[in-house]
Parts: C-alpha cells; structure tokens; sequence
C-alpha cells in the first residue's frame, strides 16, 4: 500500500559525522553484477520483484546505510546479454520505488544521468522521491561515458569530461534553485536553462549527493557539491592519494568537510573456513570472453586508468575473517566506507554479512544505524 506521509509527519534521515564505517550496497539491478555466465546461473530472477523486496528487507536488517542504485540504457556485447549481464537491467527510477517503500530507515540512492535527463526532470523525480521516503533518497550524479548508450538519445558522442562537468554545475544549481526556491528557478547557463515555477512538494532539506567521480576535474566537482565518493580503485592503496584529492578540493571550495568515500568492493562470506575464498576465486576466474574483456575496458576508462586492471577490492571468507579484513584495510589505508557488490546476491547472501557487523561493532569501527538515529 502506498504511504501517503507528509514531509511534517515523517522523520528524516540526519547528517552524521561520527568517524564510524558506513556500510550500502551496489543493488544488483541485472541477474549479474559481473559479465560471469557461472555467477548469473546461481543468482535468482531480476525480473522477480520480490526478490528484491526480500533483498532490501535483509539489507535494513543487517545495518546497511544505503543501498545505490546504478543505472545504463546499452549493454556493452550481445555476449553478455546472453546470460543476463547488464540486460535486462532494471531501471534505477522505477526500482527505487519499491525499495523504498518495502524498508523504513534504508538510504536509496538513485543514479539520474545529466545529458539524458534536463535538471528539471531531476528536480522533480528527486522531489517525489524525498517525499515518498521521508527524507532517505540521494541523487548519484553521472554524466556517462559510453557513446553508444548517448546515441540512444541523439548523441553521437558525449562531451569531453571536463565540459561534462561544467554541465553538471549548472545542472546542481538549476535543482538547487527548484527545491530552495519552492519551485521558482530563473537560471541561463552554458549547458542548461530553466525559469518559470514547479509544482511541488520540495525537500525539505538538500538530498545526499553521490557522485563517481575519477578525474581531477571530477574530484573538484565531488568535493564542491557531494557527500559522498563513490570510488572504485583497482586496490585499497590507492585511497588515501583519493582522501587527499578531495581535501584539497573541499578546502578550496571552502567545504567544511571532504565527502565520505564508499569503495565498491566484492563480497562472499560463508561460516566453513575457505570455502568463501574458494568460492571467490572460482567466480572471479569466469569473467573472460568478450563480455569480460569489454567490462575490463570499460572499467579503464571509468577510471581514466587505462593500466588499471579490472579487479575491484575483494573481501572474503568466514564472518571473522572478513571482519579482519575491513578491520586491517581500515588501519593501513583509512577505509571509512564500502558500497559491496555481491557476486552472489540474494536476501540470504545480504543475511550472511549480519555476523560480521557484530564483529565489527564489538571492535568499535561500527556503530549500528539505529544507534546512531539511522543516519548518513
């Protein structure tokens, strides 16, 4: 049943800079995550709506802060689309939706992509969706990077990546405009225009920014507009070179905080000692073929690292191993963040990590959501 709450009668997710983890999930919007025809034949139906209900109920139950949602138009091979990577693929607009509704404290971030939606549209989408979940939705801000998805839209080809960003400013202050200004905006930019006045509601409050950001360009945007990093190095070193980016960034802005960082990184937790590392090592070495190689070059680009290899951090192991594993990264690299994508996915697979955040919190890195008022 839809909850009809008023921005007055609901109780918004606050701001909190305890210094404790932060935990989300990279929702599985694709029967797989990874171009891995093995991985797809073990995960459920994406179609399935219930599946992903199930899956959002787990993840509020575990502590997760936030769950984000990803979002493309085109899939990279006809190869991976065979077996279900990126297609079907759920769009983030109509799954955040019932996400929100089947949770009660979960942060839903949605992925809107600049050149693909005017700021207006994003406006109002953000405006339902704040409202529709009493202050828990984010915008992850993306202006894309594949040329054959933009041609979908009329795009030969997109911008270059620092004029992207100076569209994506004016799309930050047309938005900005709408919701400060209670729907009236009168704004003329290099990229975008709008005047005239929007229906309501409006947020309250300015909704979480996310952004992915691997430029310098990008990082300056990130730091200046953002509250949270969504990164993706290749290892868990490269993080503090990436923290000291955005406070460069955020202290020349006159930021009085850099955004959080959320690392994307795998997970596979099991109770029986090396089977999850198993497991692991058998899944990852089924991305090959074309499929493999196109996401393995398209990760490159995403970072604008073309040595990189297309490996993300990995935890893996029993409840305790994993707790060691964060721990350690925590202390030898500052990890304050992770955003996991499960290889495997499911309520029960999102079920497994429970263990690991008692461990975590008994070793005080993390504080449970509803001990701290469910907070960002």
């Amino acid at each position: 049943m839809l909850d009809t709450r008023s921005a007055a009668q609901s109780r918004r997710k606050p701001r909190n800079r305890d210094g404790s983890m932060r935990f989300g999930l990279f929702w599985p919007k694709a029967k797989t995550m990874l171009p891995s025809a093995k991985m797809a034949a073990q995960n459920p139906d994406v179609l399935d709506l219930e599946v992903h209900l199930a899956l959002a109920r787990a993840c509020e139950t575990v502590g997760l802060d936030l769950t984000l949602i990803g979002d493309g138009y085109a899939p990279s091979s006809e190869e991976g689309s065979s077996f279900g990577f990126q297609d079907p693929s759920l769009h983030a607009i109509v799954l955040s939706a019932p996400l929100i509704q089947a949770t009660q404290h979960l942060g839903v971030v949605t992925t809107l992509h600049t050149p693909f939606f005017h700021p207006a549209q994003i406006a109002r989408f953000g405006s339902h969706f704040d409202w529709l979940s009493g202050g828990r939705w984010g915008w992850n801000i993306v202006n894309g990077y594949r040329d054959y998805e933009a041609s979908l839209f009329g795009i030969d080809k997109l911008p270059d990546s620092a004029s992207q960003y100076e569209a994506a400013e004016d799309a930050v202050r047309i938005i900005e405009g709408v919701w400060n200004g209670k729907g009236r905006v009168d704004y003329d930019g290099a990229h975008y225009r709008a005047h005239g006045k929007m229906r309501g509601p409006f947020p309250p409050e300015r909704p979480v920014f996310v952004c992915a950001a691997a430029s310098d360009r990008g990082r300056r945007f990130t730091a200046t507009h953002c509250d949270f990093l969504f990164a993706s190095p290749p290892s868990l070193s490269d993080l503090p070179g990436i923290r000291a980016s955005l406070a460069t960034h955020a202290a020349a802005a006159g930021m009085d905080h850099p955004p959080e960082i959320l690392v994307v990184a795998d997970l596979l937790v099991r109770d029986e000692p090396g089977v999850a590392i198993d497991m692991m090592e058998d899944l990852m070495g089924s991305i090959e073929g074309e499929a493999g190689r196109l996401w393995a070059a398209q990760m490159a680009v995403l970072r604008k690292d073309h040595t990189a290899p297309g490996k993300f951090p990995a935890f893996a192991g029993t409840p305790a191993q994993v707790a060691d594993q964060i721990l350690a990264a925590r202390n030898d690299h500052g990890l304050n963040g992770i955003l996991f994508r499960l290889p495997l996915w499911s309520a029960e697979e999102m079920l497994r990590v429970g263990p690991v955040f008692e461990l975590l919190a008994k070793a005080g890195a993390w504080v449970p959501p509803q001990a701290r008022g469910h907070s960002w």
